[in-house]
């Protein structure tokens, strides 16, 4: 399962494509004039050009570029630029051949061949070999390892190489996202065995086999990536990438609009009244896709009274006018979400319907669990007031405008919330990451299996892991469980709707809304293959910008 926590939103696509030099820092910060270039009619347009630049912004700046470390998707987006997995999905979100041209499932899924694709080089000129893909599972299940990634190989029973293009994997027992797990991007043999893969000078100055040299990262200001000319695909067209840290929307649109970067993730107020009129439209296209992967939610750290009490979390899920955040936040542009599932996936259950705001019902809820009001408006039960903090990251400005709706919602409640936004990386390291909060406003953007196991399995709580508010449950583990050794997919369906329903009871986090996916590019790229989940995450060495737009740059 490719899970990763979704802080940021899409600030750029997670496979991009294009950098830039120093030197021209100077320029791309101060645009192309007040009004940006005109690009709605390029003459040469159909013809497939290789060079140019292609900037985009980031929110926040990346804590790795390790890809069995990453965990935000800053760090991800730039690890799919530079590493290849053995699988990726196609268009029509089925499971492809990446490194791996073809696999044999043997034993009843107790048994995977993966046959690799010959000739393929790491970015130093090293081949790729089958003991690569076996280095990177042992460094990801070593218990030294710091990695979110442990539950998708836990059950993997043993790695053979019988020869550098054949790599055999056997599991313990069936293991239906198997498949998917070998998406992850692989890591070089030869750079760091024998190495602390936590703290090597690698995660920051990385080496893979993707479409994308790394060249520098300057802290708080960018990360700069050059072509990779032997990608076993081919060249890609676009030559260089620069991403800017930019952690604020308004000042992102601002260079959308003169030409100081080419795409950005877009806020509901910016798609729906600061993207259009002339100027924009003759620079930039806007795009709206539906939040397939992605929701939010409210996480409560269920290590910390009053929030093990499942009663205060039904009554406090209870208290949020989702439609409210919806209207106010998103603009509309977003759905109501009962779970970790969306509607358009299989493995939703369409009879567990979101929360329904009753303040009535969450204020008899408490008073039956001894949190009365107090003369002040406030509740308290055996002397302690019902009172907590929510924080949320830096640079996601749909939650910082949710904090302080949820902080009035509450209050109704007589519940009091105090409200914190704190920079994405310190967010990470110094809170998240240490169990150092009360509650937590986040998302998640999720792969296409249904698999959750990594996010709400009991075992899955340790250091790095994505269970951090302490969820346990037997009976939700019953289900992860046989949801990962199931292959029938009916039966499969069954176990993870079964999942859905026990999470809607038990209420470990409040799940908000399901966000459209909402972002513009410069009209400059052609070759894009656009699918029904987006445009920007299939196929980069296929984007080329025209010799002509080239020369403006």
């Amino acid at each position: 399962m490719r899970t990763k926590r979704s802080g940021l939103g899409r600030a750029f696509p997670a496979l991009m494509a294009s950098a830039l030099a120093p030197a021209l820092l100077l320029v791309l910060g101060t645009g192309c004039g007040q009004h940006g270039p005109d690009y709605r009619s390029i003459a040469d347009a159909a013809q497939v050009a290789d060079g140019g630049i292609r900037v985009e912004a980031s929110g926040g700046e990346a804590s790795t570029m390790n890809p069995i470390l990453a965990m935000d998707d800053a760090s991800l987006s730039l690890c799919g630029l530079v590493f290849n997995g053995l699988v990726r999905y196609n268009p029509k979100l089925v499971l492809e051949g990446d490194l791996a041209r073809s696999w044999d499932v043997k034993d009843g899924g107790r048994t995977i061949v993966f046959h690799l694709r010959p000739g393929v080089r790491w970015q130093d000129g090293a081949p790729f070999t089958s003991a690569d893909a076996k280095f990177t599972v042992e460094r990801i299940l070593d218990p030294k390892v710091a990695s979110p990634l442990k539950s998708g190989f836990d059950l993997v029973k043993g790695l053979d190489t019988p020869d550098a293009l054949t790599l055999v994997v056997r599991y313990k027992k069936p293991f239906a996202p198997a498949l998917e797990a070998w998406s992850l991007g692989l890591l070089p043999r030869h750079l760091l065995r024998g190495k602390d893969v936590n703290t090597d000078p690698f995660n920051r100055n990385p080496v893979g086999t993707g479409p994308y040299k790394f060249k520098t990262w300057v802290d708080k200001q960018y990360v700069e990536f050059a072509a990779n000319p032997d990608y076993y695909e081919g060249p890609v067209h676009i030559s260089r990438i620069l991403v800017k840290f930019v952690p604020e929307p308004a000042t992102q649109l601002l260079e959308l609009k003169t030409g100081g970067i080419d795409g950005m993730t877009l806020q509901p107020d910016q798609y729906l009244h600061e993207s259009d009129g002339e100027a924009f439209g003759r620079l930039a296209r806007k795009f709206r896709f539906p939040g397939l992967e992605e929701y939010s939610y409210l996480g409560f750290n269920l290590d910390r009274p009053p929030f093990n009490d499942v009663l205060v979390r039904r009554a406090l899920s209870m208290a949020i006018d989702r439609g409210e955040l919806i209207q106010g936040v998103m603009l509309g542009l977003a759905k109501p979400c009962s779970g970790p599932y969306s509607p358009l996936m299989q493995a939703y259950d369409p009879g567990v319907l979101p929360m329904p705001y009753d303040l009535t019902r969450a204020a008899a809820l408490l008073d039956s669990d001894g949190w009365r009001l107090s003369a002040d408006g406030t509740r308290a039960k055996d002397g302690k007031p019902l009172a907590f903090t929510i924080i949320t990251n830096q640079g996601n400005e749909p939650r910082e405008k949710s904090e302080l709706i949820l902080q009035q919602q509450y209050a109704k409640l007589g519940v009091k919330v105090q409200v914190q936004v704190i920079e994405w990386s310190s967010f990470l390291s110094n809170y998240v990451d240490k169990r150092n909060f009360d509650a937590v406003l986040l998302g998640w953007q999720l792969s296409l299996d249904p698999d959750q196991y990594a996010i709400w399995h009991s075992s899955q709580t340790g250091p790095g892991e994505f269970n951090f508010i302490d969820f346990k449950d037997p009976e939700t583990d019953r289900l992860l469980e046989q949801g990962r050794e199931c292959f029938d997919p009916a039966k499969r369906i069954a176990i993870y709707r079964a999942f859905h329903r026990r999470l809607a009871e038990l209420q470990p986090v409040a799940f908000l809304y399901s966000p459209d996916s909402l972002s513009a590019l410069s009209l400059k790229f052609q070759g894009l293959v656009q699918t029904d989940t987006g445009y920007d995450w299939y196929a980069p060495i296929k984007w080329y910008i025209p010799k002509s737009i080239q020369m403006e740059q």
